[in-house]
């Protein structure tokens, strides 16, 4: 397939093909920027993630960005998968038009229900937001889980590819799709998808690794919780993003000034 054309900041350009005489939505892009602006943010908040966990993650994040791309513009996509018997939690999110894409893992208060579950919520404004849920098998890939929940929840096929080791590749199904060419395609015939068959490009889309957090964000969804409840003897408190899981020093000052603002 065509290189996504290079960048020279931390945008991930993802492009968006159709797949003449089979029916099929092609999108790919190369995940490098994002996976970097990662690190980045790991190292600034200092925190630390076992390799397993952090390889996990960064394929969520780039299936459901690919996700994202094959989608409407104004869809607002969340998706939490939950390893029962580890126990571990991921968290991905991304919005189009905002153009970002971030995620988190969460290790600690995780219940060891021995369920693997796949958790999509999908918002699409005015429209009230859709849920789904499908269990998954705790050695799937993250790849193989989303084309779970293609096939249960969206109920067309769609397969996930491997297009270098930082580039990946969404293939899914549109109506009078060739299923049976889909399903016989692999990372080695992905890769000459451009040779074999007639692409014609739809879109460019943005996105970047970005939460946008801060403390003023965060601190108004805690309204509802008292200062004792939070600081107790303490003036200050460390708070993590639920997004994202950057920290942040918080001073009870600070939250009874957020408080009293509204």
């Amino acid at each position: 397939m065509p290189d996504p054309q290079e960048n020279q900041d931390s945008d991930i350009e993802v492009r968006c093909y159709f797949v003449r005489n089979r029916n099929a939505l092609a999108v790919r892009a190369d995940f490098s920027p994002a996976y970097l602006d990662h690190y980045l943010h790991l190292m600034q908040h200092e925190i630390k993630m076992e390799p397993g966990h952090d390889a996990k993650l960064r394929d969520a994040i780039a299936a459901c960005t690919l996700h994202l791309a094959s989608r409407p513009w104004n869809e607002v996509s969340a998706w939490t998968i939950h390893f029962g018997q580890l126990p571990l939690n991921l968290f991905v999110t991304g919005n189009s038009k905002e153009e970002n894409v971030v995620g988190r893992v969460f290790t600690e208060d995780i219940k060891d229900d021995g369920k693997n579950l796949f958790i999509a919520q999908t918002n699409d404004f005015p429209k009230e937001p859709r849920r789904s849920v499908i269990e998954f098998d705790p050695d799937d890939s993250l790849f193989t889980i989303a084309e779970r929940y293609y096939a249960r929840s969206e109920q067309r096929l769609a397969r996930f590819f491997t297009h270098s080791e930082e580039d990946f590749v969404l293939i899914c199904a549109q109506p009078q799709c060739d299923e049976d060419w889909l399903q016989s395609l692999n990372d080695e015939t992905v890769r000459k998808l451009d040779s074999n068959e007639e692409l014609s490009l739809l879109e460019t889309r943005k996105y970047r690794y970005h939460c946008g957090c801060s403390p003023e964000r965060i601190l108004p969804k805690l309204s509802s919780v008292s200062a004792e409840e939070i600081f107790g003897e303490q003036d200050a408190v460390s708070i993590d993003c639920p997004r994202c899981a950057a920290r942040f020093r918080i001073t009870r000052s600070d939250f009874e000034e957020i408080k009293r603002q509204g």
